[in-house]
């Protein structure tokens, strides 16, 4: 059964920015603002508010939700294996941006003022832990 894809070419219309946004341009479910929770991060992010046993957030804990190659389940390449022998989500091949690169990893797709990457740049992240406390 071949998967129906968004007019967009995602796989699906929920993981599609142009089918799934939110005010600020991000997917809904990827957004602080519109998802927030007290802790200053996204609420399906966030181990305080979503925890596992184990002190971990329960999509990531290995002995919650583990694969059967001894590792965590969404980190797997072989449970989640994309053509090119590579983790589906980790595979240039798969996730390119329009620089060739993978878009996570792009300064031009997910830069910030500063140059760099939001998600690394510790003034952004600084900002964003500043504004979570208000």
């Amino acid at each position: 059964m071949e998967m129906k894809r968004c007019p967009h070419g995602k796989p699906k219309k929920s993981g599609c920015v142009e089918c799934n946004p939110c005010p600020h341009g991000r997917l809904k479910y990827h957004c602080a603002e519109c998802n927030p929770c007290p802790h200053g991060k996204i609420k399906s992010s966030c181990a305080a508010c979503i925890p596992c046993p184990h002190g971990k957030v329960k999509y990531r804990c290995a002995a919650c939700k583990p694969c059967p190659h001894g590792k965590v389940k969404y980190r797997c390449a072989e449970c989640k294996p994309c053509p090119h022998g590579k983790r589906k989500d980790s595979c240039v091949d798969c996730n390119p941006c329009l620089h060739g690169k993978m878009k996570r990893n792009c300064a031009e797709c997910v830069g910030c003022p500063h140059g760099k990457l939001k998600h690394r740049c510790s003034t952004c992240i600084a900002l964003r832990d500043t504004k979570a406390i208000e």
